[in-house]
């Protein structure tokens, strides 16, 4: 088995040539890179976008019943309007419990779209 690793009959010496080592064009300091990354990083405090919604036939019904009646433009809208209507129906405790879940929310939504 021994035989078969080391062949006899190749007795040619397998030299690789070899590059002078590569000079960088520019020296940096570890402060520089500190600083280049302070320009470069995304500064993204929130975002906005588009997403689906699945709710069923009431619900839907309901919002285009908002905008056939003229209470509302749209049913996005709408929605705000309900949304803000149920923010006021808090108590203030309620209000500042639900204010921090969504500055969670809206802070891993722009965490996803900084690291993309």
């Amino acid at each position: 088995m021994v035989e078969l690793l080391h062949n006899p009959n190749s007795n040619k010496s397998k030299i690789i040539p070899r590059k002078s080592a590569p000079q960088p064009q520019k020296e940096i300091s570890i402060y520089s890179l500190n600083e280049s990354n302070k320009t470069k990083s995304k500064q993204i405090d929130g975002v906005t976008f588009d997403t689906t919604l699945r709710i069923d036939n009431h619900l839907k019904n309901f919002m285009k019943a908002m905008v056939i009646l003229g209470y509302s433009s749209t049913q996005q809208n709408g929605l705000a309007q309900l949304q803000k209507t149920f923010f006021e129906s808090l108590t203030e405790s309620e209000q500042n419990t639900l204010t921090n879940q969504i500055q969670t929310l809206e802070t891993g939504d722009a965490n996803k779209v900084k690291s993309k």
